[in-house]
């Protein structure tokens, strides 16, 4: 061996040597953003010489919303552990394991919705949450799922951003460390929201924390409302805090080891945009610039306010990573790379690269030939339609909006394959599980497909959104009234069509329900080996609305109300003219606010662009070859002229500072005396419309006012409604169009949505309306006091609820005294009670500790008393007990909450007639064994009428864990 052999041998040995110290320094980068904190600051250093190992391509992600503020979505975020990329994807609905060396497809594990967010890892773990509500736990190295939890109390279901997913998606990103795993569920606060800390291992629940979806407080311009958290955007931990985004607002901090909320606000100033990225500094970024706290982006965090670009944060942060205490910008572009760069990561001596047009490259060393691997899908055939399929097209004319189908299997695809049209189908889990897999290979995305595992009637689908609902034999659905009624609601009115194929015997069965059921507006028919019923004309007690601040007394919608659909899809400046809706049908016209900014005055604004038609019952913006009539009638618009800074009804003689609400008068449920119509109303420039029934406005937030059962304010919390009211019930639905364009103020939700009618046992709160005692001492004769409670409440028979103690904004101030001034109040979301009687979301708060209550004012007489107790904790028969004595006398003697309701978290009403009232009652609690507690009290005059309580619907649907 020569002297130079033995040097270049030497070389090798050294460079090998290196190399392996690097891989002893390599590290994995286990979630987004590297750590919990969020930092992107990693200690690995890479080679200074990268060369391109391999290129996967993915097709590009759509994101869900148009806002760039809430783009959490829009192009791949993979991690990378124990020698493996994760990727999730809301294309397939799956998150996919590839080799981190060669690129190779290892697993890949299908959830029911879209997964948003990246995945995070955690001692051979992977934990990905999903649309469809549920968090997964999958083993790193097989995919194998060792556990899911439902982060959501029920298995309803909505249009969301056009998927059909569970009204609580998990967008609150996990984010796991020291055994735990955090993740938030649900997106509108008005719904309630819900913050999760599990054990990572066994998905057991540490703590939850559902009541910050209701806080009344200050929102944007100063103005009161309540509100909440509205998680979309990454969980991260800050010190001994977990910090949750809110959308557009700025993120909530609670104690990361029991979930105590310990800090949220929205931004009170106003025009102020947020957005959904934060992260914490690196220990190099405090040190240098003595940063503290959350850092924001202001490339995220931007939007145009009108006349110009608003932002907060600093720009870069989002796009920029730290290794080995180095700044890299991945921004700015990579050698060799191609393309729009949306995110970089580092891990085990490799750079990944993640582009926007879906493609992820590995560079590192040594050099090889790179390899392509193709993960596209391409459709190389058409399914085709069968004749069964071709003969329910010509009788449905089904070519756009939803379709769903019952009993989903292949011979169905083509009901939408060469159309704009999307389907939603349900089967049997191993059928669906096998069909998704031949979905993702042949090229159908599950925004056009989309698969549900489960029975179609209990299964929580949205009411009206399906054009056309296929109902097969395989579906397992015996025809009954009930069955019936079920799959009708779901149908969408003015001509929706439900097609029954199948045996003779299947479909006589299924006429036989449709006669004895009385379906309105039903319309029965035979075609070519189906049956069709069509759902013609409005749906009961409907009405249109064309404007003009005309009455809309629409029947169907009273409180309380319930989100059908979200989505962005179609935007309105925030001074546009008032929509119509005709038919199903909204007419909108939004104003040309980006151009000709130098021409606005005043009193003059912008000009119009054409009328856009979109589906009222699923938000989705309709072609120029659809309801061609409507457009003729109701469509036509002056492109020309400017029009009005402001659209108003007559009597709101100052554009921008309406006078408070008086809209006729009223019986008060507390005294039974008629008063003027009056009602809490914060900041907002539309001062409110009377429509007959509603009473809706902008009251910080997008509000209203049922007049039928004198409701109080209901802040429809997270949308900022319009300059123009723009909040109208027409059409079976109240509809909340986004009329928020040309506006930066952090409204946690800038979309629009609609709502329907909900059962009496929906949780919804108001804000009734101040009463000082002097109004009330002697005249209150019926009065609910529901401790705990985040706002007040009106039922149909005619008791105001009020919370105690107050925090919902004003209420009456009815003399109340609880003892000891330390009682604990509790809240649990009503969708956690499992059953029972009375009404759920009094039984789900209450009063811990209590020993004794007053109340004064009452007027004399003798009362009917109900108190609603409910157990909150895994406590057994025996373990909490205790006797309740009213006005002196022992009304129940060894109370236990348990043994009475039949377990935890079940309500129990408890009446009693005939109670003797001067003024005054006493109300004393002594304990047997444990702390006595107590939901609600309601009195009623015996001269008035009652009526029992409900019984509960027995819930089986709760959290997880599941496996």
């Amino acid at each position: 061996m020569t002297d130079l052999d033995m040097k270049v041998r030497l070389l090798q040995n050294l460079i090998f040597l290196l190399f392996a110290f690097i891989c002893v320094q390599a590290e994995d980068w286990p979630t987004w953003r590297y750590d919990a904190g969020r930092t992107g600051a990693t200690l690995e250093a890479l080679p200074s010489s990268l060369h391109l190992q391999w290129t996967l391509k993915l097709p590009p992600l759509v994101p869900a919303y148009k806002d760039s503020r809430l783009q959490f979505d829009k192009g791949y975020e993979p991690i990378v552990t124990n020698g493996k990329l994760i990727v999730g994807s809301s294309w397939t609905d799956s998150v996919t394991a590839y080799d981190a060396v060669t690129g190779e497809q290892v697993w890949r594990f299908l959830a029911e919705g879209p997964i948003r967010f990246a995945p995070a890892a955690l001692d051979g773990r992977v934990f990905v949450g999903s649309d469809d509500g549920f968090l997964y736990c999958l083993q790193t190295d097989s995919g194998k799922l060792l556990w899911k939890f439902r982060g959501v109390p029920s298995t309803r279901k909505v249009l969301g951003n056009g998927r059909m997913i569970s009204l609580w998606p998990v967008r609150g990103g996990p984010v796991a460390k020291a055994g735990k795993v955090w993740f938030a569920a649900g997106v509108w606060p008005m719904e309630g929201v819900f913050v999760h800390c599990l054990d990572a291992k066994t998905g057991k629940s540490i703590w939850i924390n559902d009541r910050c979806g209701f806080i009344y407080g200050t929102q944007p311009h100063n103005a009161k409302a309540t509100g909440g958290l509205a998680p979309q955007g990454y969980l991260l931990l800050d010190g001994d805090d977990l910090v949750v985004p809110s959308s557009v607002a700025f993120p909530a901090r609670f104690d990361a080891a029991t979930g105590k909320l310990k800090e949220f606000e929205l931004p009170s100033q106003g025009r102020l945009p947020g957005g959904w990225f934060a992260s914490t500094a690196s220990e190099k970024e405090k040190q240098r610039l003595q940063r503290r706290g959350l850092l924001f982006d202001s490339e995220v965090n931007q939007r145009r306010h009108e006349d110009r670009i608003r932002s907060s944060g600093q720009p870069g942060i989002r796009s920029t990573i730290e290794m080995d205490g180095q700044d890299f910008r991945f921004s700015k572009g990579i050698a060799g790379i191609t393309g729009e760069i949306h995110q970089a990561l580092v891990a085990n001596g490799r750079l990944y690269v993640v582009t926007m047009d879906g493609e992820i490259h590995c560079l590192g060393t040594p050099t090889e030939t790179a390899k392509i691997h193709q993960s596209k899908p391409n459709r190389s055939r058409s399914v085709g339609k069968n004749g069964l399929v071709a003969d329910i097209l010509n009788a449905t004319q089904f070519r756009q909006g939803y379709g769903l189908v019952l009993g989903m299997s292949e011979k169905w695809l083509g009901l939408v394959e060469n159309s704009s049209a999307r389907l939603v189908g349900i089967g049997l889990p191993d059928t669906v599980n096998a069909f998704r897999k031949k979905l993702n290979e042949s090229g159908f995305t599950a925004e056009k497909i989309g698969l549900l595992k489960g029975n179609p009637i209990d299964i929580g689908l949205p009411r009206y959104f399906a054009n056309l609902i296929v109902a097969d034999a395989t579906s397992g659905i015996t025809w009954t009234q009930g069955s019936l009624t079920e799959v009708y609601a779901s149908l969408r009115p003015y001509g929706g069509s439900l097609c029954v194929p199948g045996s003779t015997p299947y479909r006589a069965a299924f006429r036989a329900a449709v006669k004895a059921s009385k379906l309105p507006g039903a319309r029965l028919s035979e075609g070519k080996g189906f049956t069709l019923l069509k759902k013609t004309g409005a749906l009961p007690g409907a009405t249109n609305y064309l404007g003009k601040w005309e009455k809309s007394s629409d029947e169907g919608v009273r409180f309380p109300l319930g989100v059908l659909w979200f989505g962005d899809e179609l935007g309105h400046f925030k001074r546009s003219p008032q929509p119509k809706f005709v038919d199903g049908v909204m007419v909108s016209t939004p104003k040309k606010w980006m151009e000709n900014q130098n021409e606005r005055t005043r009193h003059a604004d912008y000009r119009l662009m054409p009328a856009f038609l979109s589906d009222v019952y699923s938000g989705r913006v309709m072609g120029s070859d659809e309801e061609i009539e409507i457009r003729k009638q109701h469509g036509k618009v002056d492109l020309k002229n400017l029009q009005p800074s402001q659209y108003r009804p007559p009597k709101q003689t100052d554009a921008w500072k309406p006078k408070k609400p008086v809209a006729g008068t009223r019986i008060n449920p507390l005294t039974g005396q008629q008063e003027p119509r009056t009602f809490p109303k914060s900041y907002g420039c539309d001062g409110g419309i009377d429509y007959g029934n509603l009473y809706t406005m902008r009251s910080a937030t997008a509000s209203y006012y049922d007049k039928r059962i004198e409701s109080g304010t209901i802040n429809l919390s997270g949308p900022r409604s319009g300059c123009t009211n723009s909040i109208i019930p027409a059409n079976g639905v109240l509809s909340v169009p986004y009329y928020y364009e040309g506006c930066t103020c952090s409204y946690p939700l800038p979309m629009a949505m609609a709502l329907v009618s909900m059962p009496q046992t929906h949780e919804q709160w108001t804000s009734w309306g101040p009463m000082p005692p002097e109004k009330l001492i002697g005249k209150v004769r019926r009065v609910g006091c529901n401790f705990g409670a985040p706002g007040d409440r009106v039922t149909e028979s005619g008791t105001l609820w009020l919370d105690y103690p107050s925090v919902g904004g004003p209420s009456p101030d009815l003399p109340i005294k609880v003892s000891p001034e330390k009682v604990t109040y509790r809240y649990r979301h009503s969708q956690r009670v499992k059953g029972g009687q009375g009404w759920p979301w009094i039984a789900a708060s209450l009063a811990e500790g209590i020993e004794s209550l007053r109340m004064k004012g009452l007027s004399k007489g003798k009362y009917l008393l109900r108190l609603t107790f409910l157990e909150p904790d895994h406590l057994l028969a025996g373990e909490r007990v205790f006797d309740v004595l009213v006005q002196g006398k022992k009304l129940l003697s060894k109370y236990d909450v348990v043994k009475a309701a039949g377990g935890d978290m079940r309500s129990i009403v408890e009446s009693f007639e005939g109670i003797s009232i001067d003024d005054s009652i006493l109300i004393k609690f002594r304990a047997i064994e444990g702390a006595p507690l107590l939901s609600g009290l309601e009195l009623i005059r015996e001269d008035l009428p009652s009526e029992q309580p409900i019984k509960l619907t027995e819930r089986t649907v709760g959290f997880g864990p599941f496996r």
